[in-house]
Formats: structure tokens, sequence, C-alpha cells
């Protein structure tokens, strides 16, 4: 056993011993099935680019397309082998080591102390070998995790990040780390979602319009793939279809995407269950594909409610927070605290997980003057009526589909407009917009807003109207920005002044820091 030079015991070979031999202080590599997960990542980076020559080479020569094929599959292989055995990790005193690269060699030093979230996620790959991928990340990681260990045993891993968590707090006091030791590991209040609000989510989710929109996308590109003569003999075999026949396969069809639809939610948040920590809420979900999530209080920016046209009138809201860097679902704007849960029950559940972050809208809050309403419509109606203008001039008898569509976006516009609301108390700051289908309803607090900008264009300077844009941090380093469009000045100055005010306080604070300074 090796000391450090003042006589105390390295913290790695500390916590190794107090792992039942989980020694990460020799370097490690990833358990071999890492080479499936680096192969794939591999194939779909360059398969795109180089799709245009696979289909090229394809029509010159079917053998020349078999021996580019082949060839550009073992480079890929050989590539991945490589890169796995040229990945590995190791811990050194409170550091985490990381070296790779085939042809640069890369080392990467991380600091316990800076590393502020570990996950964890699982694919049937990783399930079937018991394997986990390890995401961690560090303050200054944006877009991505900062290190991501492809495939770990899941006992390694567990190991692996009790011993990050006990170097971060080697540096305090025996008594007060053996203290937070306990509290950080103790669960205060956990939730899981029932099979009921999961097949309500997946009911609503809306995913059928982004299916049949998928469909319209890439339906003309099928003809580039099926033979034209095979395209010809369905189109043919469809018109001698009758009209009651064709309704029902719609039918049909429509309710293979809702069902469709519903199995994705259910895939994607089974199992949904958050978990309250001294520090931070833990969150795991998932039936073919697990994760593991870590989000630090500290790190929350506002908590937001967020309802599609098809939730409102059922009362049901996804809860979601906004959180200042890392690296969280690619899917998602924003990681979900909660898939879906009824209004009654929001405040509940943020008063146990979030107290700090209740949203409650008084019946006073700010609301829009109805001078605002004709711009909310004005800009729903404007562009589709100027190209379905053009298309009824060809098409004279089908006038009924833009005066339906008008009815629609005017409704919706109304909508936009009536659902605007912004309340400030105290330190907070609630408000509720639209965007696009759904409506938002966010709750920060003034210290998280990075900025608080008030706009008017010369339409609204007549009526006696602003604009307010607010940025907050966002997990991918760009920022987070809403809009509060067509408020009354007044309310609007009111809004900036609210903001402004904790600016001039916090100026003339660091003002008498520095002046006590200068006197010392």
């Amino acid at each position: 056993m090796t000391y450090k030079h003042d006589g105390t015991e390295t913290t790695a070979q500390m916590h190794d011993e107090q792992h039942n031999g989980y020694s990460f202080t020799k370097r490690r590599r990833l358990h071999p099935a890492a080479i499936i997960f680096r192969f794939t990542l591999a194939l779909k980076e360059t398969v795109f680019g180089l799709g245009i020559g696979f289909i090229v080479t394809m029509k010159e020569s079917f053998i020349a397309f078999l021996l580019f094929g082949g060839a550009f599959i073992l480079f890929l292989i050989g590539y991945s082998m490589l890169s796995w055995w040229r990945f590995t990790y190791y811990v050194y005193e409170d550091e985490l080591r990381i070296e790779q690269g085939v042809f640069i060699r890369k080392k990467r030093f991380i600091s316990f102390h800076r590393i502020h979230k570990i996950d964890m996620t699982a694919n049937l790959i990783h399930r079937l070998f018991k394997l986990t991928n390890m995401q961690i990340d560090t303050a200054s990681s944006s877009g991505g995790a900062e290190v991501a260990l492809s495939a770990v045993k899941v006992t390694d891993a567990t190991a692996l990040r009790n011993v990050i968590q006990k170097g971060k707090s080697s540096t305090d006091s025996k008594e007060k780390s053996s203290t937070e030791n306990k509290e950080e590991g103790t669960i205060l209040s956990t939730k899981k979602v029932t099979w009921k609000n999961l097949f309500i989510a997946g009911s609503t989710s809306g995913s059928i319009g982004f299916m049949i929109l998928a469909v319209l996308a890439f339906g003309p590109q099928l003809e580039q793939v099926i033979p034209t003569s095979a395209l010809n003999k369905t189109f043919q075999f469809v018109v001698t279809l009758s009209i009651i026949f064709l309704v029902v396969a719609i039918c049909l069809l429509l309710v293979g995407l809702w069902v469709l639809g519903i199995a994705g939610t259910m895939i994607k948040y089974g199992n949904f269950t958050i978990e309250k920590r001294e520090k931070e809420l833990f969150i795991k979900r998932g039936l073919i594909e697990t994760k593991e999530l870590t989000i630090p209080f500290d790190r929350i920016q506002a908590i937001g409610l967020e309802q599609s046209l098809i939730r409102q009138p059922l009362g049901y809201v996804k809860i979601y927070a906004v959180v200042a860097g890392g690296s969280f679902d690619r899917t998602e704007a924003f990681p979900v605290l909660f898939p879906l849960i009824h209004k009654k029950e929001v405040t509940q559940f943020l008063q146990t997980f979030m107290e700090d972050h209740v949203i409650e809208l008084q019946q006073d809050a700010i609301r829009l003057p109805n001078r605002s309403r004709k711009y909310f419509i004005v800009k729903q109606l404007i562009f589709p009526m100027i190209i379905f203008s053009g298309l009824l001039y060809f098409f004279p008898s089908f006038a009924w589909i833009p005066a339906l569509l008008a009815v629609l976006l005017g409704w919706y516009g109304y909508m936009g407009y009536k659902d605007v609301r912004v309340q400030t108390e105290g330190k907070s700051l609630t408000f509720q917009i639209r965007r696009l289908f759904d409506r938002v309803t966010v709750m920060t607090y003034k210290r998280r807003i990075q900025s608080l900008k008030l706009t008017a264009h010369p339409l609204q300077k007549k009526d006696g109207l602003m604009s307010a844009h607010l940025s907050l941090i966002g997990s991918s380093g760009l920022g987070t920005h809403y809009t509060v469009s067509h408020m009354e000045i007044e309310d609007a100055m009111e809004l900036a002044e609210w903001f402004s005010y904790q600016q001039s306080v916090v100026s003339e604070e660091r003002q008498i820091e520095g002046d006590m300074l200068c006197e010392e």
C-alpha cells in the first residue's frame, strides 16, 4: 500500500478498498460490446455521405458494389476494434483519466469536483450483457456529455459512481462528509407514473400527426427505390377499389398509427420513476432502453408545464425542467420530470419535489388588452391565405377549404391571445404563452433570467403595445428563449422595472463590496 507525502492514503486507493475489490487505479478497457456501438456510430456517421457513391456503384456494377461495400465494412470493423483497444480509463487521486484515439492520442483529466451529474442508459444490447452506458457531465458540458463510457458492467459503473461521489466530498471535514454522504443517498420522496396515465399520454401525444407528416415527406422518395412499374400497378389497383373500402383502409391506417404512438410512449416512459434526494432529482425510465438521469437542484433554471391541444380539455399536463449545462435526452428539448399528470395534482407534485417552483397563476395575473387580439389572429391567417388565394384562382370549386382553414386558424390565433398571462410575485416570475400547438406555463426566478428585452414595431407603438423577450441558460449552451408578445406598454415597463431592480441592487452590492476592499 502506498501513501502520499503527508502520510494519508490516496483517495482512489481508499475508495477502491471500500468497494470489495473494484480497483480503478489500474487502466481499464470497456466491455468488448463497445466495438458494436462504435461500429454502429461510425456507420451512421459515414453512410449518409457515402450513400450516393454506393448508389452510383450499384447501378454501374453489382460486383463493384459488393467489393466496395465489403471493403468499407471491413475498414469500419477494424477501426472500431482499434478504437476500443486504445480507449482506457482509470482513477488517479481525485481525477478520472481517459486516454483514447486511434491515430491521435488524446488524454483527458477530469477532477471529481467538476463532475455535477452521472447518467446511465441501457439499450437491448446493454441489457443482454448486463452493461450500461455511463455519461459523465461537468459544469462546462454543453450539447453532449463530457465523457461517455459506452459499455461498462453495471456493477463497475455503480462502484465508479460511488468512488466519484465520495471523492467529491473528501475535501470536507470528516464529520461534515459523513453527514452529507448519509443525506445524499437518502430518498426523500418518490413517485411512479401509472400505466393508465401512460396510455392517456400516448393517446394524446399528437405523435400520429408527426407520423403522417413523415409519410408525406418520405413517400415521394420511394420512387427512387421501388420500380416505376410496381408503383403504376399499385396505383391502378387502388383506383379500382370502392370508396367505402378506401375509407375503411384509411381509418385502419390512422388507428394503426395511433396504436404505434401509444406503444412508443409506453416504451419510452415505461416504469417512469422520479426520486427526490438531498441535492438532486433522480429519474429512471424506459422498457427497452432504460435511462437514469440525475438533475442537480442548483442547475434548474425554470419549471414548465406543457399542454397540447388534445390534453387541454382533459386537464392533463407534462412537467419539464429547464436545466443549465449537461446533456440529456436528444429527442427532447428539456428533461421531463413527469410525462403526464392532472392539473389538480401539479401543485402537490411541485411542493413535494420542487418546493421552490410552485406554479400558481392568480386571477389578477396580467392579461393582454383587447387591441392585441388582432395581431394573433392576423399572424395565423396572413401567409396561409396568400398561398390559398393563388390556388383558389385555379380551383374555384374548392373554395370551402380555405374558408374552413381561415376559421380554424382564426380560432387558433384567438386561443393564443387568451392564453397569455404574466405574474410577478416577489422574486419569482410566472408566465403562460402558446408555442406552436402547445400551451406552455413557465415559472422561474429573476436571478435565473439572463436578459430581458422589450421591443415594439411601428404598429405596436401606434397601439401602445410591446413584446418582452426573456432568455434563460439552456442545456445546449445556446440558451432558452421565450417571448410574451403584444403586452400593454405599462405592463411591459413594469416587468422591465421588476427585472432591472434586481440588477441595480446587485450592482450596488458589488460597489459596496469593492469600496470595502479598497478601504482594507
